[in-house]
């Protein structure tokens, strides 16, 4: 890996510097294209972090087996776990209204672990330390993305600095907010849930026991996820507006009592929280993933509300199905531009992102509502899975893969 400064030309430009964007460049360039990232950002620095709550990133993904098999296939997962990933064997869910609840356990479907809790920003640094391996990586900071022109083949690519790149495939990682996307007019169907996360680090009271916890609540969501500290969980609590508005401002003492109030006794107890964030929830997808020599991957073509933690992982699956049909038109003998592996990419992904996406909404609307019937058949089915051997071994199997 090199940093550039000037006007290049590559096979590959991947505009955004994010996890999918990352590991997109290290899984292309394990297979020998040559790649640049670009980005507006600088270099991300790299202290050692520590185990105060205030050292902990408060941006974490909750990774599957199978993203994490994808990172150790590129080199990129035993830099993140040796620093600090959080095992988590068990999942406990229940309706904070009802009687309803489940909870999946590893060793029902034997496997060591239904994932792991790790920090963004450590995924972020194992993704460059793979990179660093690899001669034809290249990555431009303090880049940013300005205008897109076509070219023959491919696009030139203009940086806000006035360098400009021309590359055969051009590919959207840039997320939610994808400029690349908004230069080239591709629209979305989009919309806001009216709620706002609020995310921080918390020390419980008790070992966390390597268990995520999370409970429906008529305001929204509450998650809390174990991190590698036995005793300190990241917490992602969604609340309708006017909710977040009564929550956002308190202090951290009161905060925490608001946090156990809604954890209610089938949670742990929260003895403190560190510093605290909040962001808006919305829910978009982009109505194709390519046009001309140019693709979209992870949260530009799709995001959607965190309640089950998948974003991260359908963004990781779509970079890996990606990676596989540029390298499979490669052996074909087709250009780097052709629309080919770029429909087939399409058409493998768009299926089963749309369906995730539907299903968090049947979730949100679902749990969101005191309508007594509804009420009443989300913890009839609750139950119904936990108490059903097949089928909650199903669930799990299809969570984890």
């Amino acid at each position: 890996m090199h940093d550039l400064g000037q006007a290049n030309s590559t096979d590959i430009l991947i505009i955004g510097s994010g996890i999918a964007g990352l590991s997109l460049a290290t899984a292309l360039g394990y297979e020998g294209f040559s790649v640049t990232v670009i980005d507006g950002a600088s270099r991300p620095a790299h202290a050692p972090p520590g185990k105060e709550l205030s050292d902990w990133d408060l941006r974490v993904s909750a990774l599957t087996p199978a993203s994490i098999a994808f990172l150790e296939s590129i080199g990129a997962w035993k830099g993140a776990v040796s620093h600090r990933a959080g095992p988590y064997g068990a999942m406990r869910v229940w309706d904070a209204n009802g009687s309803g609840r489940i909870a999946f356990h590893a060793d029902e479907i034997d496997v060591p672990s239904l994932g792991h809790i790790v920090e963004n920003r450590e995924i972020l640094q194992a993704l460059l330390q793979s990179a660093q391996t690899l001669p034809d990586v290249s990555f431009c900071w303090e880049h940013a993305l300005e205008a897109m022109a076509p070219a023959d083949p491919g696009w030139s690519v203009t940086c806000a600095n006035g360098v400009q790149f021309h590359a055969d495939l051009v590919i959207g990682a840039d997320g939610a907010r994808s400029k690349a996307r908004q230069l080239l007019g591709m629209p979305t169907r989009e919309w806001s849930y009216a709620q706002t996360a609020i995310v921080a680090t918390v020390e419980l009271d008790c070992d966390h026991a390597e268990t995520c916890w999370q409970v429906f609540l008529e305001s929204g969501p509450l998650a809390m996820l174990p991190l590698a500290d036995p005793h300190k969980v990241a917490i992602v609590w969604s609340l309708d507006n006017a909710a977040h508005r009564r929550v956002v401002d308190l202090s951290d003492r009161a905060f925490v009592d608001a946090l156990n109030r809604a954890m209610g006794p089938s949670g742990p107890v929260a003895g403190s929280v560190g510093p605290r964030a909040s962001f808006p929830l919305s829910q978009a997808h982009a109505l194709d993933y390519c046009d001309e020599s140019f693709a979209l991957v992870a949260d530009a073509a799709h995001s959607f509300h965190p309640l089950a933690g998948q974003g991260i992982n359908l963004g990781l699956t779509d970079v890996a199905v990606l990676t596989e049909e540029l390298v499979a038109s490669r052996a074909g003998g087709l250009a780097l531009s052709s629309a080919v592996p770029l429909r087939r990419y399409q058409r493998r992904r768009k299926t089963e992102n749309l369906a995730m996406m539907a299903a968090m909404e049947g979730f949100k609307r679902g749990f969101g509502t005191l309508n007594p019937l509804a009420v009443v058949s989300r913890n009839l089915g609750l139950n119904m899975v936990d108490q059903q051997g097949w089928l909650k071994r199903w669930f799990m199997r299809h969570a984890i893969s």
